[in-house]
């Protein structure tokens, strides 16, 4: 079948339909929800031959005082299946920074205790009255262990609170730091496990489990996650423009391109929003993937129809178009062939993958062929310059 050649006649009306979906698209990317891998938490999997009362196990997520719970239902070839994805609790959050604050103390307390025994030995070896130097940090150093002692009575507290109980783990009194720290990751440790042993007794109670999953991810990994994901999005931005414009070595070219992948971006964003597909470490990864096809086919097309000289640039840009058409048409269907085989199959990641990738390569088609082109043709055809003569006027 022969693609219709859409830069023939008045070709910038194109431009509407990426504009209309990027604006659509941004405001819906507020609601994107994230995954547990970068906000936290835990999904538990139920498998079992018995049929499930989803009203009785929503009942029993909610009876935990869980707020804002996912569960999904559904059958595989094994049985039955529910899914329960269960954000952080805020206890377990605000344990796991009075942690944060204790390492930080003892950070603190190790510098002043070097510092100190330099100044010891500095008095011993010469003499020198450093004494008021070595009051005030033995002074920094009883403040921050009375620091140390109160969050520990804080997290022994919330930990209490969490497990309904009071904890196995003893409290430490003695001066060390060290093993007062290790006696509060000691009570965290025995806390969310006894935590997620309750919760799992109440969901599985009614049950004869054939299998029993559960994933977590604390609230410092997630931390962690989310601050790799976005330095390798900066990095990854910052190497792509570099390599474009010294491609072109010509700002609208250049920036054609890049307006190319971003709204490629923000309209899988978008779709992601509007489905409900959550960003995860694996729809992350597609993203990136999604960015990259799309600076491939936006360099294709603005390497055919700016350097190359035969033809007219809109002949140029159709030759162009149809090669795009061909190659980003042909992975749509393989994504597509994969999000079919997630959603029989529940394997989420599989899923994730493919819809995110159907989405952002349909997108692509959208901003490569009918925004990124016609940026370019704008530049050849002198458009721009006749909206300056216009606005100088």
């Amino acid at each position: 079948m022969k693609l219709p050649n859409i830069y023939q006649g008045n070709y910038s009306i194109l431009v509407l339909l990426p504009i209309v979906l990027i604006v659509t698209s941004i405001f819906l990317i507020p609601n994107l929800k994230y995954g547990i891998d970068l906000k936290g938490g835990m999904l538990i999997s139920i498998q079992t031959s018995q049929s499930i009362d989803e009203q009785a196990l929503r009942s029993a997520v909610s009876a935990q005082g869980i707020k804002d719970a996912e569960v999904r239902f559904f059958t595989d070839l094994d049985g039955y299946v529910a899914e329960i994805e269960i954000p952080i609790d805020e206890r377990i959050t605000t344990i796991d920074d009075k942690i944060s604050s204790i390492e930080s103390i003892s950070e603190q307390i190790s510098t002043l205790e070097s510092e100190l025994a330099r100044y010891r030995a500095e008095q011993m070896s010469t003499g020198k009255d450093v004494s008021s130097q070595i009051s005030a940090d033995e002074a920094k150093i009883s403040s921050l262990m009375q620091n140390a002692v109160s969050l520990q009575n804080e997290i022994f507290s919330a930990s209490a609170e969490l497990i309904g109980g009071i904890p196995a783990t003893a409290k430490y009194e003695g001066s060390e730091i060290v093993n007062l720290q290790k006696a509060c990751n000691a009570v965290f440790s025995e806390a969310k496990l006894k935590y997620k042993e309750k919760l799992l007794n109440s969901l599985t109670l009614s049950y004869s489990i054939d299998e029993i999953k559960l994933e977590e991810v604390s609230p410092s990994l997630s931390s962690l996650f989310i601050n790799k994901v976005i330095n390798i999005a900066l990095i990854s931005a910052f190497l792509a423009i570099i390599v474009v414009f010294l491609v072109f070595r010509t700002l609208v070219p250049s920036l054609a391109v890049l307006v190319g992948a971003t709204s490629d971006l923000t309209m899988a964003l978008g779709a992601m929003s509007l489905f409900g597909i959550p960003l995860t470490l694996s729809s992350f990864a597609t993203l990136m993937m999604i960015v990259a096809l799309s600076l491939d086919t936006d360099m294709m097309l603005t390497i055919k129809t700016v350097k190359r000289r035969e033809g007219t640039p809109r002949e140029r840009a159709y030759d162009a178009f149809k090669t795009g058409f061909a190659m980003t048409t042909t992975v749509i269907v393989a994504f597509a062939v994969l999000t079919v085989l997630g959603s029989v199959t529940h394997i989420s990641t599989y899923y994730q993958i493919g819809a995110v990738a159907v989405a952002g390569l349909i997108g692509d088609l959208i901003a490569t062929w009918a925004l990124n082109a016609v940026l370019v043709l704008w530049y050849l055809e002198g458009k721009y310059e006749i909206l300056a003569r216009m606005v100088k006027r």
